[in-house]
């Protein structure tokens, strides 16, 4: 949701280097054979750093060396990259934890398989000029936020744990391509988004800003990661082992190569290409992006890895305050069973945090 971005510009000068399907069935259809098996995954949004993973996957050959020719399209937000995996337009997709259990709740057969956001990166921001350094300090004042996304949409369960009175709080709805940039210009004196995705056009946009992750308020909650419908996994078992891994190989990529990741990014995505300011705020997105995966469950058991009680926790959350009715079973929505294969050392987790921990935001 960062408007460093034209979409329409972006998307022309793509080309071929990510695609945007459209409708199929499964594209799956050969694995094991000599050529390679196709297959077609969405980003939940536009390759930005944050995505870093997918694009090093498959530029790297961690999917070829595993028998796979994998498509990466870009996105147009979680949810409608939750419904098309759902009704099988792509065969995979990366997308939030929170939005695909509302999917899941409107009947779609979906199942987590791999995370890169274990800490949720859902947040408030404000110019520091403003005096906003708390969210009591939200009482009185306009918040930007885009109707469509997970920030607006969880917003009073962080206004509740935060104790911000909702209905001193007014919105106003933006479009993606000029949320960050009407905050940098005033005209509102709040935004709700993503730590993942705002912060960095926000700060080479030259704002000094104050960040409150939902998640320092007690609004703990899984984000993005690797999807796919239950159907395709248990066609496919072979094929999403491989998606899987080799995605994890592509995480595990960016967290300890981030110079490398940064420039194989910029080469891969055209409209990148010639702007530092594009390249300091890929950077920045690549380093928040490894921040969000510091977690026990995959230091304990590999990256990607989900930890029971934290899906539930996250269930339950998101049944409260998206108002879903329907029941959903915690256990039946992930699997941890193709993670475990790809880990860093100790000593490689400790050169990580060392390098991203002013990105850390969160104790």
């Amino acid at each position: 949701m960062t408007q460093l971005i034209n979409r329409r510009a972006f998307n022309k000068a793509l080309g071929g280097a990510i695609g945007l399907a459209g409708s199929s069935s499964f594209s799956v259809v050969s694995f094991g054979q000599n050529q390679p098996t196709k297959v077609k995954l969405t980003l939940p949004w536009l390759p930005i750093g944050s995505y870093a993973a997918f694009i090093a996957a498959r530029d790297l050959g961690y999917w070829k060396s595993r028998g796979l020719d994998v498509e990466v399209s870009r996105g147009f937000g979680s949810a409608d990259a939750s419904k098309k995996v759902g009704l099988g337009q792509f065969d995979y997709g990366d997308a939030s934890f929170s939005v695909m259990i509302q999917t899941v709740a409107q009947g779609m057969d979906l199942v987590g398989l791999g995370l890169h956001m274990q800490v949720s990166p859902l947040a408030v921001f404000s110019l520091k000029k403003s005096g906003i350094k708390n969210p009591k300090d939200l009482e009185g004042k306009t918040i930007g936020a885009t109707p469509t996304t997970g920030d607006y949409h969880l917003f009073p369960a962080f206004a509740k744990a935060a104790g911000v009175d909702r209905s001193k709080v007014k919105f106003q709805f933006l479009d993606g391509n000029v949320r960050t940039q009407s905050l940098l210009d005033g005209k509102v004196d709040a935004l709700t988004g993503y730590y993942s995705t705002d912060a960095a056009p926000l700060w080479t946009g030259g704002g000094d800003i104050e960040i409150m992750l939902y998640h320092n308020y007690g609004v703990r909650i899984y984000d993005t990661g690797v999807i796919a419908q239950r159907s395709q996994i248990e066609k496919f078992p072979e094929v999403t082992k491989a998606i899987v891994e080799g995605a994890m190989e592509g995480l595990k990529f960016t967290y300890l190569k981030p110079e490398e990741t940064l420039d194989l990014h910029i080469k891969a995505v055209p409209e990148f290409q010639g702007s530092d300011r594009s390249r300091e705020t890929l950077k920045h997105q690549i380093a928040i992006n490894t921040a969000l995966g510091l977690h026990s469950g995959p230091k304990q058991n590999g990256l990607g890895w989900f930890k029971p009680e934290e899906v539930s926790s996250s269930v339950s959350t998101v049944k409260t305050y998206l108002d879903i009715k329907a029941d959903i079973n915690p256990e039946a929505i992930y699997s941890n069973k193709y993670l475990g294969t790809v880990k860093l050392t100790e000593q490689e987790w400790s050169d990580v945090e060392k390098r991203v921990k002013s990105y850390v935001l969160w104790s």
